[in-house]
């Protein structure tokens, strides 16, 4: 997956592709910089809330480059934020926000 620097399981991408369907919406793609915590197990996905950069489709190649190399600008900071999970009525829904 391309906003993934790690190989990760299936119950895992299943969670992602919930937050990349998301992001989707917004005009996005979330790229993951950490885990955070606050873990999901079911029968069918995992994951957890997590930390990265929510960007445009537009700038999204740019910003690409130096995320591969671990190295983003500061310049980036502004599309710094959290991706979350929840779990209502045996439903996962995920949101982003910032701080």
């Amino acid at each position: 997956m391309r906003e993934l620097r790690t190989q990760e399981n299936e119950k895992f991408e299943t969670f992602f592709e919930l937050i990349r369907k998301k992001a989707n919406e917004l005009g996005c793609i979330f790229f993951v910089d950490a885990g955070e915590g606050h873990e999901l197990f079911l029968d069918d996905l995992e994951g957890e809330d997590l930390s990265g950069w929510l960007i445009p489709f537009r700038l999204a190649d740019t910003f690409e480059i130096g995320w591969k190399r671990l190295d983003v600008d500061e310049k980036w900071n502004r599309f710094f934020t959290f991706a979350f999970w929840r779990y209502d009525d045996g439903k996962v829904t995920v949101f982003f926000q910032s701080f």
